[in-house]
């Protein structure tokens, strides 16, 4: 009898394991929906809707993480597929003083939107603007200095430029602010944007611009504006020259990252759609 009661336990208690697994990873699918304040994003690896009540911090607990829109949209085409997606800032709470802040897209799909994961951009900073230019979501804020305590207003300006890789939003390397994605390029061509530090060796990293049908038609070297041992954003710049280009089609600039040790796991690389002829 009594081992009769001691296996129904052990199964009750994988019964009831299995149960709470299973629940957990139900609520970890991200809905989507036509409004895109009203739909699932993966905040912290935990999936939630925006608004309501909360969810307990722990359980049996009183304090709530509540995750809240809070808005400074911005619209246009984050992953190619020609529908205007949407990003803006996001707050969450935990039942303590501090206010965290994250930036989140909704990917257009047909007539509803499905919510991205969430990027964390610090503790009560100020929210500023959001932008979508070139395929990147960037956020813009300020925050404290290192070393400010937390009493201090946010002052120093900073931005975060994200984009859509694999269906995740994740930190982009690089950014391409000229020439606009589209656009016509003619000789001599400037190059201009920021990227992580780590992409330049002895401050610079090669720049491509490709044909469409493969063709190399220009190299360059871009150079950093400013510092680049950094694990930050550095301003870049490059010329471009070229001779013989095509009269028309869509061709590629790429941007690679300084790769000295040759390994390929050290290799990484992006690219802009550029047009060619008037």
């Amino acid at each position: 009898m009594k081992k009769t009661l001691i296996i129904l336990a052990v199964v009750l208690i994988v019964g009831v394991a299995a149960f709470v697994l299973f629940g957990r990873k139900m609520e970890t699918k991200i809905s989507g929906g036509e409004n895109y304040q009203d739909i699932s994003y993966e905040v912290g690896g935990i999936t939630t809707k925006l608004g309501g009540m909360g969810v307990a911090a722990a359980p049996g607990s009183a304090a709530k993480i509540v995750t809240d829109y809070f808005g400074n949209e911005a619209k246009g085409d984050l992953n190619g597929d020609g529908a205007e997606d949407v990003g803006f800032f996001i707050t969450q709470t935990t039942g303590g003083s501090g206010t965290f802040y994250y930036a989140v897209a909704a990917l257009k799909k047909d007539d509803n939107y499905e919510g991205t994961n969430a990027i964390f951009l610090g503790d009560r900073i100020a929210p500023q603007t959001m932008e979508i230019r070139n395929g990147i979501l960037i956020a813009n804020y300020a925050e404290r200095r290192a070393g400010d305590p937390m009493t201090t207003s946010p002052s120093m300006g900073k931005s975060k430029y994200l984009e859509i890789r694999s269906g995740k939003l994740e930190e982009s390397p690089v950014f391409v602010e000229t020439p606009f994605r589209g656009s016509v390029v003619l000789s001599p061509l400037k190059v201009e944007g920021v990227a992580k530090g780590t992409w330049f060796f002895e401050a610079s990293f090669p720049i491509l611009l490709v044909d469409p049908y493969g063709k190399t038609v220009a190299t360059g070297i871009a150079t950093a504006q400013g510092n680049w041992m950094t694990t930050d954003y550095v301003r870049f710049s490059a010329n471009l020259e070229f001779k013989d280009a095509p009269k028309s089609g869509t061709g590629k600039l790429i941007l690679k990252k300084d790769n000295p040790s040759g390994l390929p796991e050290n290799e990484d690389s992006r690219e802009t759609l550029v047009s060619f002829g008037g």
